[in-house]
């Protein structure tokens, strides 16, 4: 079986995050699971910002939010390239090594100017691991491109049509490999 990278792609808010913790909890009895999750602020129904959670240990913290006056930025939301590193980086560096299957949630500007997440990204992408991973649908982010191109690569969109089946479909994929 060659281990399989699946993409989860979908517009902002199409559940990409719910589905993959949905995956998550149907095949944690199959593959020891690593990797972190990103979640979104939101207060008076507005994103402010975002945090990023260690899906192993549950560390969490603020990585952008609306009233950081610093750069990088993303839309208008500052962000803090040593939380990226600190939760998103070391996450994915620690299911490298010690688990079955890696969880990234998401590939985007979030993480995407932090250099040593960078680097981890390609090491995890050349692991023999499989992964799941969240990507916005139409980004342009050079390391989106880069994943995009992977010929071990099965990329399915989310849509208000197929959310509900969709977690079996890619548990299907997971579990068989390519």
């Amino acid at each position: 079986m060659i281990p399989v990278k699946v993409a989860i792609t979908g517009k902002p808010g199409a559940g990409k995050t719910a589905i993959v913790q949905r995956i998550a909890k149907m095949i944690e009895d199959r593959f020891t699971i690593g990797g972190y999750i990103t979640l979104p602020i939101i207060e008076d129904d507005e994103l402010v910002g975002y945090r990023l959670r260690n899906f192993v240990t549950g560390l969490e913290e603020v990585a952008a939010h609306r009233d950081w006056d610093i750069k990088p930025k993303i839309n208008e939301l500052g962000i803090r390239l040593d939380a990226v590193d600190r939760i998103a980086t070391a996450a994915l560096l620690q299911a490298i090594a010690d688990h079955d299957l890696i969880l990234i949630d998401e590939v985007g500007k979030l993480v995407s100017d932090s250099r040593e997440y960078g680097v981890a990204l390609k090491e995890a992408l050349k692991c023999e691991k499989p992964m799941l991973i969240t990507m916005h649908k139409r980004s342009r982010n050079p390391l989106l491109q880069t994943i995009r191109r992977r010929d071990d690569l099965r990329t399915l969109e989310v849509t208000p049509i197929n959310a509900a089946i969709l977690p079996s479909k890619v548990v299907r994929i997971l579990k068989s490999g390519m």
